[in-house]
């Protein structure tokens, strides 16, 4: 009798636990909506400094949303090119480059930004952006035309102040 309660207490257990994590999987599966072709999943995020952006403000203009930490040596290579780039052109009124920090400490990236003098914004994500967008690993960017749709994933590190890099997106995604 005490064979069989217990032989049933584990049966149970074993289905509670197999159903947790399929239950796990299929509701993450769900919020990595962000798919090339379909409007980007709309955000609201605040920046290293207090300021609030929302994607959906940015219609209008080509955004380079970009995912990344202080910690990935092809990350940082990847802003001083965004700098660069910055620094060479100006701010476009059709361009923006918003950057998401993934799993790193704010405090650290702010003094980071301040010693090297980035000017683009530095958005602070809690996790659900980057779970949204699915990002598995940094740098991350994602391509999003004037109208709001997600039109390209980048896998890597991006040379931004190459010269052709952003007229052929400015052609791709207008």
């Amino acid at each position: 009798m005490k064979k069989n309660v217990f032989l049933i207490l584990f049966i149970l257990l074993a289905l509670i636990i197999t159903g947790s994590i399929l239950i796990k999987k299929n509701s993450s599966y769900t919020k990595e909506n962000a798919k090339v072709g379909f409007p980007a999943p709309d955000f609201e995020l605040k920046d290293i400094n207090g300021k609030k952006w929302k994607l959906e403000d940015l219609k209008g203009k080509i955004v380079i949303l970009n995912f990344w930490a202080s910690w990935c040596n092809d990350c940082r290579e990847e802003k001083k090119s965004i700098q660069s780039y910055l620094s060479k052109n100006g701010t476009p009124d059709d361009l923006v480059f918003i950057t998401v920090l993934y799993k790193d400490n704010p405090l650290t990236v702010t003094e980071m930004v301040k010693k090297e003098g980035y000017t683009f914004p530095v958005l602070i994500d809690d996790g659900v952006v980057s779970t949204i967008y699915g990002i598995k690993g940094v740098p991350e960017t994602f391509l999003i035309d004037k109208k709001g749709i997600l039109r390209h994933k980048i896998l890597g590190p991006v040379q931004w102040d190459n010269p052709h890099i952003i007229p052929h997106l400015r052609q791709v995604l207008m």
